[in-house]
């Protein structure tokens, strides 16, 4: 280690009483003026740059709502010497500010390009060109009627994962919203507003998500947006033991069947798996003796509960015996 020190120290001592040193001190001085120069004269020309300029609507009264948002920024191009554009461009957040009462009327606020013009010129100064700007003009519509709430409806296209189901229809959290037009024969109509579809496949969890409301043409909605809740459970399988009904006996017959009770598989969320006894009905029926010439009945299954899934019967005939008169 201290051979190396002394190594580079030596080569420091011999830079030195070369002069070396001095000459690299001299092209770095000289670098850093030329750059001072070459800046300054940039400065000093015109040049053109894009800005993202904070739009402000003032003194707008509390029973104002406007139906359009206004815009929060307009991208905007601004031509310019360049210590202008640097120091109110960069060096400071560029504002344009429009007060509510000098534009609005009857509904509407209206804005018109040599407004937004005018306004920029005034931020980035009267030795501005303004090039381009993202908004030719505003439209702005408003009102100033209380609106009214009506319910939200979900429109949704839910299907679960294998073995889960859908625990119940989708529900917004958001029972209802406040809804504004300018036009009041289109608030007068309107009566509930939907989300957007909801499309979604394989769900195996309980899901919340958040979707805009579906945009009526000329209204307001507040919130715009709604949190929406897909209750998603596993399934269970269930067993239930179902008498079996004959059909179509004559007046003077009855039918003797072994078993008389059928067992029925399915299943259930599982909530619902203690306190949920689906009503089947599971029949055979007196026309098949003699299309099957056997001592054996099919069973079917004639009717099952929306909230018994794959329902099935664990056997498919039952014995039968034909008894003459009635039982």
């Amino acid at each position: 280690m201290g051979k190396r020190i002394d190594r580079i120290r030596h080569r420091w001592e011999s830079m030195k009483a070369s002069g070396s040193l001095h000459n690299l001190a001299v092209f770095v001085v000289f670098v850093a003026v030329a750059t001072m120069f070459w800046l300054i004269l940039a400065l000093n020309d015109d040049s053109q740059d894009s800005f993202d300029t904070r739009l402000v609507i003032s003194n707008i009264p509390d029973s104002v709502t406007f139906i359009t948002d206004p815009p929060t920024q307009l991208h905007v191009s601004v031509r310019d010497r360049g210590t202008n554009l640097l120091r109110t461009g960069v060096m400071r957040h560029p504002v344009v500010n429009f007060n509510f009462r000098d534009y609005a009327s009857g509904g509407v606020m209206r804005i018109s390009h040599s407004d937004i013009v005018a306004a920029l010129k005034a931020t980035f100064g009267t030795t501005a060109q303004i090039a381009s700007v993202s908004v030719d003009s505003l439209r702005l519509a408003y009102t100033t009627g209380k609106g009214k709430r009506v319910p939200v409806v979900v429109s949704a296209d839910i299907v679960p994962a294998p073995g889960n189901v859908l625990a119940g229809p989708p529900s917004s959290e958001q029972k209802s919203v406040h809804v504004y037009a300018a036009d009041r024969s289109v608030l007068d109509t309107l009566t509930r507003v939907f989300t957007d579809r909801i499309v979604r496949r394989g769900i195996e969890d309980p899901t919340d998500v958040t979707v805009p409301l579906h945009q009526v043409q000329g209204v307001r909605m507040v919130p715009d947006k709604v949190k929406v809740h897909i209750a998603v459970e596993p399934l269970i399988a269930k067993e239930s033991l179902v008498s079996v009904t004959a059909q179509h006996v004559p007046a003077e017959e009855s039918l003797l069947l072994f078993p008389s009770k059928v067992t029925v598989r399915y299943f259930v969320p599982m909530s619902k798996f203690s306190d949920y006894e689906p009503e089947f009905e599971v029949v055979v029926d007196y026309n098949d003796i003699t299309r099957i010439h056997s001592n054996r009945l099919p069973v079917k299954l004639q009717r099952s509960p929306k909230g018994a899934v794959n329902a099935e019967l664990r056997q498919d005939s039952v014995e039968y015996t034909i008894v003459r008169g009635h039982i």
